[in-house]
């Protein structure tokens, strides 16, 4: 409910803002207040009256149609623009993310990124290169996809936390078992990356409806698999970053 009221406040700040509602009202505005500033009177406050009259009425009636005949497309100009910029922030922070991922100096990471956000494109616009498969599997196989990426990035966020980590060890002997866990992270991610591009090659090699939707099922369980085994991963990483032996192996390597 709070949703569509606010919906309707934009819509009506957006018309009022227009300059057909806008510049009249101001007009009549200014004419009204010519009565008062000059001191008109007689036939020159009669006509600024009747100016300021006419521009609020002109103000007025263009919103109210505006509003009335207007609205749908508004509101749906508005909600366009809603998800154009929700999708430019969400790019930008993935852009800022991926620059982010040059702080740990491993490469095998920032590659990981760029494909990872390719084979997302990719997998988003399987509908359009096999138009002929089962909608609703390739749909499945999207969203499995969709969860694997943002998995992906979930990990690739704590192999950069896990790097930070270690390189505020002051020892080998502290840092070697936190290097030890992003190494499993990283390469978790990379063979999840090399899994996400061998199915989407099968699928975009997949030609006849006969035994498409057979393999469909199969691809999409796989995909199911592979991000159950990046979940647990992180997992065993997650539970190192919360169970206090980081804190510990940084005491034992800081010299007294």
């Amino acid at each position: 409910m709070s949703e569509n009221k606010n919906l309707a406040k934009r819509v009506m700040a957006d018309i009022a803002g227009s300059p057909l509602v806008l510049l009249p009202f101001m007009a009549g505005s200014a004419a009204f207040a010519s009565l008062f500033a000059l001191g008109l009177k007689g036939s020159a406050a009669l006509g600024a009256t009747l100016v300021g009259l006419v521009g609020i009425l002109a103000s007025a009636g263009t919103f109210l149609t505006k509003f009335i005949l207007g609205r749908d497309e508004r509101v749906k100009q508005i909600v366009e623009a809603s998800k154009d910029k929700a999708k430019s922030d969400k790019r930008k922070a993935l852009d800022h993310f991926h620059h982010r991922l040059t702080m740990d100096g491993d490469e095998r990471t920032e590659i990981a990124m760029q494909d990872l956000r390719s084979l997302r494109q990719a997998f988003r616009e399987l509908d359009k290169i096999a138009p002929d498969l089962n909608r609703a599997m390739i749909e499945d196989i999207q969203q499995s996809s969709e969860e694997l990426f943002q998995q992906c990035v979930s990990s690739l966020e704590k192999t950069l936390k896990l790097w930070k980590t270690a390189d505020s060890l002051a020892s080998e002997i502290a840092r070697k078992p936190i290097l030890e866990q992003r190494e499993k992270l990283v390469g978790e991610v990379v063979q999840t990356v090399e899994h996400m591009s061998r199915t989407l090659a099968a699928v975009q090699g997949i030609t006849e409806r006969s035994d498409g939707d057979v393999r469909l099922k199969r691809l999409r369980g796989e995909l199911d698999q592979s991000l159950e085994v990046a979940k647990k991963v992180e997992q065993r990483v997650d539970s190192l970053l919360t169970s206090g032996s980081i804190q510990s192996l940084d005491k034992i390597s800081k010299p007294k």
